[in-house]
């Protein structure tokens, strides 16, 4: 059953490539930038603070400004995904810029929970790596609760752990593979030395939304299939 969940999940994302990769686009575009400019100031750990800062300066601003649009465009994205998975399901016209609007207005629930969501995910990594993904895996449908239910940052979070029990096995399975599959290619990737490598960067930005995106589709499908008439 959970192959069948898989193929599904990955046959709903190349149908619908072209408007989901658009939809990633700007926070891949984003990334990218950000990194570009770090790796230009060839910052190194002998260097000390004051030239670290004077080296820093020349881009400061525009650093910034990247970070946080790349930050209020990341927290949105899980609203946009969730409202264009249910625009593509069910054939609604729903241009990138309405989907991101959407989330944008959902803004402050979105950032808390994903900050509550991520601080679990990360003790879990640090527990073993895989308590991490099961915790990933049971807390994910909570932008559905937002976006679709108005429910605010830690009532979704608790929702979205109650009715992700009965599937936990299913969705720590398929959330292990495309999680691990980012820390894998992320970990080859440093273990080569080429992490640093433009063309690698961009690699690891493509792949963290090729797996970020189909897996939340996953939990959006879980929450449609326990709230048919909640969307």
């Amino acid at each position: 059953h959970s192959m069948n969940q898989f193929f599904y999940t990955l046959s709903f994302c190349l149908k619908h490539f072209s408007y989901l990769f658009v939809l990633a686009l700007p926070l891949i575009t984003l990334e990218f930038a950000v990194s570009y400019l770090v790796l230009q100031l060839d910052l190194n750990e002998n260097m000390s603070n004051d030239l670290i800062i004077e080296s820093i300066q020349p881009v400061a601003i525009q650093l910034a400004v990247l970070g946080i649009v790349s930050m209020v465009l990341s927290i949105a994205f899980y609203g946009a995904m969730m409202v264009a998975f249910e625009a593509l399901t069910s054939n609604q016209d729903l241009s990138i810029n309405q989907a991101y609007l959407m989330g944008l207005r959902k803004f402050f629930p979105l950032l808390w929970s994903s900050i509550a969501a991520s601080i679990v995910y990360g003790l879990g990594l640090l527990l073993l790596v895989l308590p991490g993904f099961y915790l990933f895996a049971r807390l994910g449908m909570y932008p559905a609760y937002i976006m679709f239910q108005n429910k605010r940052a830690f009532e979704s979070l608790g929702l979205a752990w109650n009715d992700s029990d009965k599937e936990g096995t299913k969705l720590f399975l398929i959330t292990s593979v495309f999680i691990g599959l980012q820390l894998v290619i992320g970990l080859i990737f440093g273990f080569l030395a080429i992490d640093t490598n433009m063309v690698a960067i961009l690699v690891l930005a493509l792949v963290k939304y090729f797996t970020l995106i189909p897996l939340f589709y996953l939990f959006y499908s879980l929450y449609k299939s326990l709230h048919p008439n909640n969307i």
